[in-house]
C-alpha cells in the first residue's frame, strides 16, 4: 500500500500501519511559514510532485479535516488524478475541538465527500473517533490517539489482506459504482454483534468478511445459517448484502463489514 498522511493527524496515522508500506507525509512545515490559515494551506501549496512520486496506481489519503494543513488535500493531490485515490478520513470528537476546529471539519467533510461521489476520488473510508473509544475501550490522555490510529490500521490491513485471498465460500462484496461513501465495522463473532467505526447513515450496501477458525468450520452447524441471517436481514431492509467466509489459523473467530452508502454524510459539529 501506499500510504499518504496530510497533516499531523494524517502522518500519525499512517505511521501505525506496517513498515512494509510506502508512506508519505505532508505536514505544516512543508509550507511556507507565511501560512496561518487553512485558505493560506491551499493557495500556497508546493506541487509536491517529486514526493508523491510512486509506483503502481493505487494510494491511501489519511486527513483530518479539523486540522489547517486540511485544507491543501485537493490542491495537492491534483499532481496524482490519474492514480485511484482512496481517502481515509478521520471524524473528530466534536466535544475535543475548539469551534473553529469544527467549521474546519465540517467544510472538508463535504467538500471532500463530494469529489468523491463526483468520481476523483474512489472511495472515502469514515472513521469516527468517538465510535471507535466505544469499540476499544477508554483510554488513558497519552494513549488514546495512538490506540485509535491502531485499530483504524488494523481495520484497513486486514479487510485488504482478506481482498487478496480465496474464500472457501461466498465471495467478496462488489459495490456499485455509486456507492463511494462508506466505513468498516468490527463483528465479535461469539456474540454475533457488531460495531461500526463511523455511524454511517442509509447504508445501502454491505460485504461481511468472516474470518472462522478451523473447530467452527469443522463443528458448528448452525454457522452458515447464522451468517445467512444477516443477509437476510440486511435484504429486509433494503441493503444489498454478501459475505465471505475464510479459513483461520487462530482459535477465535471474528469478522469484518465494508458498509457502503451514496448518501452525503451530515454528523453534526459543533
Amino acid at each position: 500500500m501506499v500510504l499518504i498522511g496530510i497533516g499531523q493527524a494524517g502522518h500519525n496515522l499512517i505511521q501505525e500501519f506496517g513498515e512494509h508500506h510506502k508512506k508519505i507525509s505532508i505536514l505544516a512545515k512543508d509550507f511556507p511559514k507565511k501560512c496561518k490559515k487553512v485558505e493560506d494551506y491551499e493557495e500556497f501549496c508546493p506541487s509536491f510532485t517529486k514526493r508523491l512520486k510512486f509506483a503502481g496506481d493505487e494510494c491511501w489519503v489519511a486527513v483530518c479535516g479539523a486540522g489547517k494543513v486540511a485544507g491543501c488535500t485537493l490542491k495537492a493531490l491534483e499532481t496524482i488524478k490519474n492514480k485511484k485515490i482512496n481517502i481515509i478520513y478521520i471524524y473528530p470528537d466534536p466535544n475535543m475541538i475548539t469551534p473553529m476546529q469544527a467549521k474546519r471539519n465540517y467544510h472538508s467533510f463535504n467538500v471532500i465527500q463530494q469529489y468523491t461521489r463526483s468520481g476523483l476520488f474512489s472511495r472515502m473510508y469514515l472513521f469516527s473517533n468517538e465510535e471507535i473509544i466505544n469499540v476499544i475501550g477508554e483510554q488513558s490522555i497519552v494513549s488514546m490517539y495512538s490506540m485509535i490510529n491502531k485499530q483504524i490500521a488494523n481495520a484497513i490491513e486486514t479487510v485488504e489482506w482478506f481482498n487478496t485471498q480465496e474464500p472457501i465460500m461466498g465471495s467478496p462484496h462488489t459495490p456499485k459504482d455509486i456507492s463511494r461513501i462508506c466505513t468498516l465495522s468490527v463483528g465479535d463473532f461469539e456474540k454475533n454483534e457488531e460495531k461500526l467505526l463511523y455511524p454511517l447513515d442509509n447504508t445501502t450496501e454491505t460485504g461481511y468478511i468472516y474470518s472462522i477458525s478451523k473447530t467452527q468450520l469443522e463443528k458448528n452447524k448452525d454457522l452458515l445459517k447464522l451468517i445467512k441471517g444477516r443477509v437476510i436481514e440486511d435484504e429486509k431492509n433494503n441493503i444489498a448484502s454478501s459475505f465471505a467466509i475464510y479459513p483461520s489459523q487462530y482459535k477465535k473467530s471474528f469478522f469484518y463489514s465494508l458498509k457502503l452508502s451514496h448518501v452525503i454524510q451530515t454528523l453534526e459539529t459543533k
